[in-house]
């Protein structure tokens, strides 16, 4: 997908939860309000979701319901990325620090967090 079909496909998707990308680096889409960002994963028609740790965890699994439902009308694969934080460096720079998703074995030994 070349960069501006990429970016329209992504602001289709989100055009469900009424937002948009407020801007791209490479091939990771910031979206508004900060509650989540999609990366082209640079495979055919599959974008990853990748939610922000301060997300909710309410609006965090509604998000990820109407975009995997709005995904299948598009035709896209839409897959979960773990989660991310970002931080804010000197200068106006900011820094994204990427979790990968934790496993249910994890969580069982106390590690993950509840809910």
């Amino acid at each position: 997908m070349s960069m501006s079909s990429a970016l329209d496909t992504v602001n289709s998707l989100l055009s469900t939860l009424g937002l948009k990308v407020t801007h791209s680096f490479e091939d990771i889409y910031f979206v508004e309000h900060n509650l989540f960002i999609i990366i082209d994963s640079k495979e055919e028609g599959l974008l990853l979701l990748c939610f922000n740790q301060e997300c909710p965890s309410d609006k965090a699994a509604l998000a990820a319901l109407t975009l995997y439902a709005r995904a299948e009308e598009l035709g896209l694969d839409l897959g979960l990325s773990g989660s991310y934080t970002l931080e804010e460096l000197p200068g106006q720079e900011m820094k994204l620090h990427l979790h990968p998703q934790q496993t249910v074995k994890e969580e069982q030994n106390g590690h993950g967090r509840t809910h």
